[in-house]
């Protein structure tokens, strides 16, 4: 265990200067002292070296009670105190209905979009074996909590040819199982409190992915939000809310616990989307004593439809109010001077400050809760998707998990580094502390944060290889692989996925007696599993044809919950070792202004190093 409160003095003694003694943060402090009072309150804020404990799980629990208790199992009615509240519910209704509308622009909600879209996602699957493709839903029984949801799939599946014949093969040798619902696990937050989650049943979970692949299509073209490149925006309201007040940043209390059920029902119109949205979530919730939990959530963290749902909610909340208040709402990036601005990314949401109050009351008569510490409207300071900007500048501090592997303390060195470049102040005597507590792998600014320390070419000595170029070594985080099985194609109408059953080994204690090839063809198509050890050619192919060729296949599966990653030392090599990357680690615009923070960085480690 490494001496936490030793590290925490070195950073002190180098922000003392910045520091004003005030524990908030004030209109007429400046930059430095913003960044020097955020990275101080940040650094150990997420800080929890042994994992999640078992108090930090019970209060992560007690909270996910609470919200569900608060929720009310009536009928929604939405209350208006005066006719302005009441036309918003007009208003939101028609937005989201309209969002969600049958036949918008020739897409609908039918077999043929599940079939595209429906996907398991990459953690534990209730009744699988293991965490990887084939094992959730080709080779061990596929789990469900509601009947309706088995003739859906085979009914999605029937045009599918190879997936239909792998789910043939299946189910004649593991049947569907019902469970009672989700089962809720606990991921890391922090020491003090975890964060719940809840891993649905298979079905279930390829329904909801569906779903919200769907709405999420529907946001980028009835509001114009992109799931993929929202942050992004938001991030650059919120700098300019910072600057001149005309944007307020709104952050709610788990807002993805605090979706009602009877809301959506209220609001939703009844189809073919909503019947499967309805038959997917998980009615109730099976806590780690075993005991069930109804729910009144419409869903939960963990839930595929959960995160573009919320952001409907809220898009649809902005835009009445905008357009109640006769503005033109718009969540593009650049818009007509009679447009407004506003940005949603879950419950992470930006309005102009006209209509902050509005929203934020309507949002609250919806059953949510403001977080009021974290939401701001006034003051030259705003946050939103992971960047706190005051006056304009990112102040955002460094947050530290643990420091308990090398690449821990790589990744929170590199990470100041940054930090310094932006903010302008130096942290030597914390930087040092940390590259005295591993050994130093030195690796180019263009390499993975964890992978060793990032230098200047300066601070290297250069190895230079037969091709010119830099060589040095860096760790690479390695993916867990599994060997699955080695097998021999046999000639089939689906061409070399069939084969001989062989027994898939998943490690150096089990086994599995069936091997389900039609599904092992379904992920070579999905790209879940790859052949390494073969390469196709014209001196092969023959031989490959007629089953005299083994091919070795691997599925990669997600580390368990808490485990410690692992690493390999490895030979890197780069033609340019000062190259910063494709990548903009500062989040800027300017080019000029990145290549002077990228010089600026130099200096800063070249410091660190003395």
């Amino acid at each position: 265990m490494r001496d936490y409160a030793e590290c925490y003095r070195q950073l002190l003694l180098d922000l003392e200067p910045y520091l004003t003694g005030n524990p908030f943060i004030t209109s007429d402090m400046d930059e430095k002292q913003v960044s020097a009072l955020a990275l101080s309150d940040s650094f150990y804020k997420k800080l929890c070296p042994l994992g999640n404990s078992k108090e930090a799980d019970q209060r992560a629990l007690e909270k996910f009670m609470r919200i569900n208790d608060r929720i009310s199992d009536e009928p929604f009615e939405f209350s208006g105190n005066d006719e302005a509240e009441s036309t918003f519910w007009d208003y939101f209704k028609n937005n989201f209905q309209s969002a969600l509308g049958f036949e918008v622009e020739g897409t609908n909600y039918d077999l043929e979009f599940i079939r595209e879209h429906m996907a398991v996602g990459p953690g534990a699957a209730q009744k699988a074996v293991e965490k990887d493709f084939l094992s959730k839903l080709f080779e061990g029984p596929v789990s469900y909590t509601h009947e309706y949801l088995i003739p859906l799939y085979r009914s999605a599946l029937a045009d599918t040819g190879l997936w239909a014949e792998a789910e043939a093969s299946r189910s004649s040798k593991f049947p569907f199982v019902k469970v009672k619902g989700g089962k809720i696990f606990f991921a890391k937050k922090n020491a003090e409190i975890s964060r719940t989650c809840c891993t649905p049943a298979n079905l279930n979970l390829l329904m909801q992915m569906s779903a919200g692949a769907f709405i999420e299509m529907r946001l980028e073209k009835y509001f114009g939000i992109s799931l993929s490149t929202q942050p992004d925006k938001n991030r650059e309201l919120a700098r300019l809310g910072s600057l001149d007040g005309s944007f307020g940043t709104t952050d709610l209390v788990s807002a993805s616990d605090s979706i009602s059920l009877q809301l959506f029902h209220k609001i939703q119109e009844n189809n073919f989307l909503k019947a499967v949205m309805i038959r997917s979530r998980d009615e109730c919730a099976v806590i780690p004593d075993g005991s069930e939990v109804v729910l009144k959530m419409m869903s939960t963290m963990g839930n595929g439809f959960t995160f573009p749902l919320q952001t409907l909610i809220f898009a649809s909340a902005v835009k009445s109010v905008y357009e109640m208040m006769g503005m033109r709402p718009s969540a593009a990036s650049v818009c007509h001077p009679s447009e407004t601005r506003y940005g949603v990314f879950g419950d992470d949401i930006i309005v102009c400050r006209e209509a902050y109050d509005f929203v934020n009351r309507m949002i609250t008569k919806l059953g949510f809760e403001v977080n009021d510490a974290k939401s701001f409207n006034n003051g030259p300071f705003r946050e939103s998707c992971g960047e706190d900007y005051f006056r304009g500048h990112n102040v955002r501090g460094v947050y530290i998990q643990s420091l308990e592997t090398p690449q821990q303390i790589y990744s929170a060195i590199n990470r100041l580094g940054r930090w310094s470049a932006l903010s302008g102040i130096p942290c030597p005597n914390v930087i040092r502390y940390l590259r005295g507590l591993t050994r130093p792998v030195y690796v180019p600014p263009s390499s993975a944060d964890d992978s060793g320390i990032k230098v200047p070419f300066r601070a290297t000595l250069p190895v230079v290889n037969n091709r010119y170029w830099y060589s040095y070594r860096y760790f690479k985080r390695l993916a867990t692989e599994v060997v699955v099985d080695s097998y021999t194609p046999v000639e089939s109408v689906h061409g070399p996925w069939q084969s001989h059953r062989i027994p898939r080994k998943r490690g150096p204690d089990s086994s599995c007696e069936f091997v389900n090839e039609l599904g092992k063809g379904v992920g070579y198509l999905a790209g879940y599993v790859r052949r390494r050890d073969l390469s196709l050619t014209e001196d092969n192919i023959d031989d490959f044809l007629m089953g005299k060729v083994n091919i070795t296949t691997k599925v990669s599966r997600r580390d368990p919950s808490g485990a410690r990653p692992r690493y390999r030392l490895m030979k890197g090599q780069i033609p340019y070792w000062d190259w910063p990357g494709l990548s903009d680690p500062w989040r800027t615009n300017s080019q000029e202004r990145f290549l002077q923070l990228h010089e600026t960085w130099k200096v800063i480690v070249m410091a660190g190093l003395e």
